[in-house]
């Protein structure tokens, strides 16, 4: 099977936004990314079905493809309807739902309006932060991250996501402070090991902080068997090298190799369609067309294929399934309309719209309260 590309460009506020998806035959995946001003913002990797014809397969590229792009499109079009909207719980979802897209600039203007609105969530803060650590704007970062933690002191994330912002700026001290507060909150969270680790190698290549670096072979050992023990899909040949220079103490290779872990890792992005699905739905359900609805309902038929026990992507798809009727109803209501068009006194078609009316009302209500 050979490889097969698609590409789109999306122009966003005058920022412009690029969309690829790539079928990788020897690795049976198919990868969309998305890229700004040349660099990569985020990728979505899909497994295929290798046994698929070519055809089967590039058809699934051009799904996924344009599954991405009604996404991101829907999302900037919420975006114009959202502009003179008090709301600001609808301002923060949407800038949530930017943010998954990778859409930085457009996820900041909303989340600044929902905080303007009176919202008082440490997610504001954690959105607001983590965008602009996505455009290289760390001060900023480091000052929402600490809102968000007068909010919420115990939210371990933020504490986490505090210190990924001083370490862009390399104050190794303050990241390895940050961090080991993050795991004080939760013993689990194997990305705070990771970002520990990595907060440590880089204090001592930078020759900053003596104390840090003391037993730092043992310390750093632990930390990272703690991560495999935590995430055992990390125990790769590239861990494993990070290991081995543990033991030989070249802690600038073992920076170099975690941090390339932790960058691709965080470039991999999650589906989100719960969050994408409330808002082109609540704000856009008139818009949407069948076939957008047929692309959703197949995506996470998809998806639950692989994870049957997922009970969120349940509900996505009994909410599609919702939309979906709604869309028949009204295609029904507007058949009645053009029959009484051509025959005034069609009595039928008479009675038949007034009840494709209110049924069409019912299932508008209906949808409205599973969204809400």
């Amino acid at each position: 099977m050979e490889s097969y590309d698609l590409r789109s460009e999306i122009i966003a506020k005058g920022q412009k936004y690029y969309i690829q998806t790539n079928l990788v035959p020897s690795q049976k995946t198919i990868v969309t990314s998305v890229f700004h001003e040349g660099s990569l913002l985020s990728k979505q990797v899909e497994d295929f079905d290798a046994s698929l014809s070519p055809d089967a397969a590039r058809f699934l590229v051009r799904e996924y493809h344009e599954e991405k792009k009604t996404r991101i499109n829907s999302l900037l079009g919420i975006k114009e309807k959202l502009e003179k909207s008090e709301d600001p719980k609808a301002h923060l979802k949407l800038g949530e739902a930017l943010y998954h897209q990778s859409l930085y600039r457009e996820a900041m203007s909303e989340v600044v309006r929902a905080v303007k609105l009176g919202i008082e969530e440490s997610k504001a803060f954690s959105i607001l932060g983590n965008s602009l650590v996505a455009v290289g704007e760390y001060e900023k970062a480091i000052k929402s991250f600490r809102k968000g933690i007068q909010i919420t002191p115990d939210y371990p994330d933020l504490h986490n996501y505090l210190g990924c912002g001083y370490l862009c700026l390399k104050r190794c001290r303050d990241a390895v402070r940050a961090f080991e507060q993050a795991i004080d909150l939760n013993k689990y969270y194997h990305t705070a090991y990771l970002n520990l680790a990595i907060a440590l190698c880089l204090n001592v290549v930078e020759k900053q902080e003596f104390e840090l670096s003391r037993g730092l072979r043992e310390r750093i050992r632990d930390i990272l068997n703690k991560c495999l023990q935590l995430k055992p899909s990390l125990d790769t040949e590239e861990f494993q090298n990070a290991l081995r220079a543990v033991e030989s103490e070249r802690y600038d290779v073992v920076y170099e190799t975690l941090n390339t872990i932790k960058q691709d890792s965080e470039k991999i992005s999650k589906n989100h369609l719960s969050l994408d699905l409330y808002l082109i739905l609540k704000f856009g359900a008139d818009s949407i067309s069948e076939e957008e609805i047929d692309r959703y309902i197949e995506r996470a038929v998809r998806a639950l294929e692989a994870n049957p026990g997922y009970a969120d992507l349940q509900n996505d798809l009994g909410v599609l399934y919702t939309a979906k009727c709604k869309l028949y109803i009204d295609k029904a209501r507007d058949s009645f309309h053009k029959s009484l068009k051509i025959n005034k006194g069609f009595k039928r078609a008479e009675k038949n719209l007034k009840l494709t009316v209110n049924d069409g009302q019912g299932i508008h209500l209906l949808l409205k309260a599973l969204l809400d």
